[in-house]
């Protein structure tokens, strides 16, 4: 095997896990000698149809919804076919319209296609706004994964609930997300003498940074000099931005916009804990990052978040919705310092177990597998 063709809903400059995972995933790659191509789609319209990053080629397509913009991607696929072609495809977070070119695709080389479900794509428990995404386009989405070759899912909880809609999918396998440990040591601490709580998220309603937001207003009085540094970019913004005022936290509350990958370590490595505060997760990789990064974390007890953290050991969980829990979490971690260190030593061991060193291996065994 000398290419992988992953596609995605969106990539670089976009930040998130899926393009996270696929940014190392193509890292580890490198290393085995194996090439990493990209296909997503070009929103906004501004970005340009070919960068590279990180050696990586991007390619990007419009956005198609009506026949005619499946046809433009057809006919742009005609003409740059050699510059994508390759041994296997991986769809990394089978979000339309693009996991049904790659199906497409599959069928037209003769070649495996790998599909992996990170999160929303699929109905999650506790989130009723993924089922009604999952009925606007399951036209799309439930053919390329009825026939993928295999189908992963970033945590047993997104395989129980993908099993619970798809029952006749054959072959579905877990298989984390995983990080690169090298990068995130090699990324030296925020520079700031002010104690803050940091909350890496898309700004969404399933994220539940409301909830964060109302119990940090339960402990304000208690820890006057603590900020919250809210990073992340989203519909629920201005929402979120009226609880703060509300709540006269407007001099204690920060919203510092999406930042890279490098910032949000930088900004791990200088904070107090950081709370994933989110009412349906299929995984989230920010757990495992900040355990990496010496940061401890709280986070809510829900889909596949308690996979990617050993509880009580290396972080601690609360009651999903139930602000006055995560409250009691935060006085828990802020005024039990032998505590804190235990959940960073305990992190810095957990997160081991995710390391590409690890996982990396088992996607190019399934590859292989895929092509014998």
């Amino acid at each position: 095997m000398k290419k992988v063709l992953f596609i995605c809903s969106l990539y670089h400059p976009h930040v998130g896990g899926i393009e996270t995972m696929i940014t190392e995933l193509s890292r580890f790659y490198r290393k085995q000698g194996i090439d990493s191509t990209v296909l997503t789609k070009r929103w906004p319209n501004t970005l340009n149809e070919y960068e590279k990053y990180e050696g990586v080629d991007i390619y990007r397509v419009v956005s198609a919804k009506t026949p005619q913009e499946f046809e433009c991607i057809i006919d742009w696929i005609k003409e740059n076919e050699s510059k994508i072609k390759a041994d296997i495809i991986h769809v990394v977070g089978v979000r339309r319209p693009l996991p049904l070119i790659a199906l497409l695709l599959s069928a037209c080389w003769n070649v495996p296609l790998i599909s992996t479900i990170s999160g929303s794509e699929i109905p999650n428990t506790g989130d009723p706004g993924t089922a009604t995404e999952w009925e606007q386009n399951k036209e799309i989405i439930r053919p390329v994964i009825e026939q993928s070759s295999v189908v992963t899912c970033v945590s047993k909880a997104l395989e129980r609930d993908l099993k619970k809609i798809l029952s006749g999918v054959k072959d579905i396998r877990t298989v984390y997300a995983g990080i690169d440990i090298d990068f995130i040591n090699h990324i030296p601490r925020s520079e700031t003498t002010e104690k803050y709580i940091i909350s890496l998220r898309r700004l969404i309603p399933s994220k539940g940074i409301d909830i964060l937001i109302k119990a940090f207003k339960e402990i304000s009085y208690e820890y006057p000099d603590i900020k919250l540094i809210i990073a992340g970019e989203g519909s629920e913004i201005e929402r979120l931005k009226e609880i703060v005022e509300v709540n006269n936290l407007k001099e204690r509350v920060r919203f510092i916009g999406t930042v890279s990958l490098e910032k949000a370590v930088s900004l791990l490595k200088g904070a107090l804990c950081t709370v994933v505060p989110s009412l349906s997760e299929g995984g989230s990789l920010v757990n495992v990052e900040a355990q990496a990064a010496s940061c401890p974390v709280i986070a809510s007890d829900v889909g596949g978040i308690p996979e990617y953290i050993n509880p009580g050991i290396s972080g601690l969980l609360f009651k999903p919705g139930d602000y006055k829990d995560l409250a009691e979490k935060l006085r828990l971690l802020l005024s039990n310092k032998c505590l804190r260190v235990k959940l960073i030593e305990g992190g810095h061991i957990h997160s081991k177990n995710f390391s590409w060193d690890i996982l990396g291996p088992q996607y190019l065994a399934i590859y292989e597998e895929m092509i014998r």
